[in-house]
């Protein structure tokens, strides 16, 4: 049996593949990098070097090109929320996006898994020269390691994130206008009274903005949302949707601030009997269709994952390649769809559950 250590210890060298074809080094790097032409080297002798590189199963070592060429064609993927979690369909969906798009552009994609390092090390791992550049997902303004990227000569863009110091360009969805487009729908089908769904103690600023944004819009509509109606989504869905329900004017639609809240919803509602949408409308965001037991399909801006992918590709590829203009800052524009979880508002009268 080989071992792993012989198997390594075998990798043919530039120098071996000159050795038994008799020619230079320098020879062989010509040859095999397309540009033998160059220095006149005869067809045979290409023909011969080709021949025995291929026998000895010679591969280029990509680190040492990649160091002398000053390019990797590799795009590192980092999420500044520092955790992956098993089933992740919006996460899943992104990276697929990513990887794509950076195919289409040329690229292949480093998406780094290891989020046990320091601030220090992260920096010093994705400017470690294994990537030309780096698509870096939802940073907080305040992350240690947006300060330590601006010191260094990585290009960089930010997804779904902004740049306090102007430094970085980026792209992200347009969440102002999806809150409006919710806002919209739901005072043009009678909503008046909504509850929301939100993150647990405040873990998500995403959930804060949007959940900002719409009180903001629904108030400009003269629509109040009462605070004892923002839940945090730790609570227990059944019993959480009970009580709202069992209120004597309950809430006629229900926001939840991403769309796997949004299919947990709908799955209770089943459970325990709330008929959706004529009872309750239910809304997400993300335009992401998580697994669940649900019929239903949830109403949600959607987001073309997609094209936000493109986007962020070109703008690093164009970085990359010496783009000295203004910093840019694009947006991307959504739209919502009603699915089969989003109806008018009817009055009701006391539920009984």
């Amino acid at each position: 049996m080989v071992k792993v250590a012989d198997r390594q210890a075998e990798r043919t060298t530039l120098l071996q593949v000159a050795a038994v074809a008799g020619v230079s080094v320098s020879t062989v790097s010509l040859v095999l990098a397309g540009k033998a032409g160059h220095r006149r080297i005869s067809e045979d002798t290409r023909a011969r070097v080709r021949k025995i590189a291929e026998d000895l199963n010679y591969a280029p070592n990509l680190l040492t090109r990649s160091l002398r060429r000053g390019r990797t064609h590799v795009l590192s993927f980092y999420s500044a929320f520092r955790h992956r979690e098993q089933a992740d369909v919006y996460m899943d969906t992104l990276s697929s996006a990513i990887e794509m798009a950076g195919g289409e552009a040329g690229y292949d994609i480093l998406v780094h898994c290891n989020f046990n390092r320091s601030s220090k090390e992260i920096y010093q791992f994705l400017n470690g020269g294994l990537a030309d550049g780096l698509i870096l997902f939802a940073p907080q303004s305040d992350d240690p390691l947006l300060a330590l990227l601006h010191k260094s000569s990585l290009p960089v863009v930010l997804l779904n994130g902004r740049d306090p110091a102007k430094i970085f360009p980026s792209v992200a969805d347009d969440v102002e206008l999806g809150m409006r487009l919710i806002a919209k729908e739901l005072v043009e089908t009678g909503h008046r009274r909504i509850a929301v769904l939100t993150a647990k103690d405040g873990q998500a600023r995403d959930a804060d903005t949007r959940v900002g944004l719409l009180r903001a819009a629904l108030l400009e509509s003269g629509i109040s949302i009462p605070s004892r109606w923002v839940r945090p989504s730790g609570e227990h869905a059944n019993e959480l949707l009970k009580e709202l329900m069992s209120e004597p004017e309950p809430p006629t639609a229900l926001f939840c601030w991403h769309d796997q809240l949004a299919y947990g919803a709908l799955a209770s509602c089943d459970e325990v009997g709330i008929d959706v949408p004529r009872q309750l409308s239910i809304v997400g965001y993300d335009g992401i269709h998580w697994p669940s037991p649900t019929r239903h399909m949830a109403a949600s801006v959607r987001v073309d994952q997609s094209t936000l992918a493109r986007i962020a590709v070109r703008i690093l590829d164009e970085t990359i390649n010496g783009y000295g203009g203004p910093i840019r800052e694009e947006v991307l524009p959504v739209t919502f769809s009603t699915g089969t979880s989003f109806g008018s508002a009817f009055p009701l009268q006391r539920s009984n559950l």
